[in-house]
């Protein structure tokens, strides 16, 4: 009598763990499933406007040159990024007002009379998808939720004319993960695919530090 007391107390226990269950999946499902409007993906991206410490690789293949690459790296922290595009090291401390490019080949230092931020042009590159999604007459497409480089992403299409860009979008920090831009069609047609490799709040002050240049010849432009 006393075991089948137990078992009919237990009986709504088991109903409520069911429910919750139920009720928690159903939460997470319409979370990871509901479409995302275009405000909705704009919204998102403003994140990225407020990142201030941040490594990034960019790395971009395009197929007219048979698959070439082109890797760029930068780590920026509080006002300070150190980056490697091509053959240089840049190094621009926008508090300072420095900005030198350094040719370790060639031992030879490019400093500038006058300043322009590169750490600009850089947080323009991070804000490409806000700037296209400010665009009216991009038609978007929201094309679902997916993981890429094992990030979870929002998946989207903006067209205008023949123009498509196809974006992957952190949906944590609104950063883009990967982008493919195609142009024109038929045999003109070219198509780009960049890959953003990034970690945030991960830049100690020694990768900031302002490069050994000792022994180098300055060149002042």
């Amino acid at each position: 009598m006393k075991e089948k007391k137990i078992f009919i107390l237990a009986i709504p226990t088991i109903i409520i763990i069911i429910v919750a269950v139920i009720g928690i999946s159903l939460i997470f499902y319409n979370r990871n499933l509901k479409e995302m409007s275009k405000e909705d993906v704009q919204l998102l991206a403003k994140k990225v406007a407020k990142i201030e410490n941040i490594s990034c690789e960019i790395i971009t293949t395009t197929d007219k040159s048979n698959g070439a690459q082109s890797v760029e790296d930068y780590k920026l922290k509080n006002g300070v990024m150190v980056s490697k595009v091509d053959d240089f090291v840049i190094y621009d401390n926008k508090e300072k007002q420095t900005l030198m490019q350094i040719d370790d080949e060639e031992k030879l230092v490019y400093t500038y009379g006058r300043y322009n931020s590169e750490i600009d042009n850089f947080k323009t590159v991070l804000l490409t998808a806000e700037s296209l999604l400010m665009n009216e007459k991009s038609e978007y497409t929201f094309k679902g939720f997916s993981t890429m480089n094992g990030i979870k992403c929002v998946n989207f299409e903006l067209k205008n004319g023949d123009t498509v860009f196809e974006i992957w979008m952190d949906k944590k920090t609104g950063m883009i993960a990967k982008m493919d831009t195609h142009y024109g069609k038929g045999d003109s047609q070219m198509n780009i695919s960049v890959v953003y490799r990034y970690q945030i709040n991960n830049v100690q002050d020694k990768d900031i530090a302002m490069p050994n240049t000792e022994g180098y010849k300055v060149i002042n432009l």
